[in-house]
């Protein structure tokens, strides 16, 4: 009897794994930035980054890109991208964004307080 509820126990374990993992490579993919300026110079970042945006969104219209300043203090600015597929994803780290830091230059010193957060999500529902 013990090895009828260990192989069903398994079964069920497996076959949950495999649901949970429903991430495909050309399903979309969303990242989330939360990016720390450091005090006083949060609109120097945030002319830094309405060009960037112009620029991805040149570079890149397949994607979605939109940016958003904090109403509270300290001010944190978010990043909401939204990626067409894994390697549209790998294209924008590995490609764009190398052409455009290089074209824009270095981020100035001092002004992120820390480095940024991200978080990559796979989607599951529209």
């Amino acid at each position: 009897m013990l090895k009828f509820w260990s192989t069903l126990f398994l079964g069920a374990f497996a076959l949950g794994a495999f649901a949970v993992d429903t991430a495909n490579a050309s399903d979309p993919v969303a990242v989330l930035v939360r990016v720390f300026p450091t005090p006083g110079r949060e609109d120097e970042l945030q002319a830094q980054y309405l060009k960037r945006i112009e620029y991805l969104r040149k570079a890149e219209p397949a994607a979605t890109f939109h940016l958003n300043r904090s109403t509270a203090k300290p001010v944190t600015f978010l990043w909401y991208e939204v990626y067409e597929s894994q390697a549209a994803y790998d294209n924008h780290l590995k490609v764009v964004m190398p052409a455009y830091r290089k074209e824009a230059g270095p981020t100035p010193e001092g002004l992120l307080a820390k480095p940024s957060e991200s978080e990559t999500y796979s989607e599951l529902a529209r």
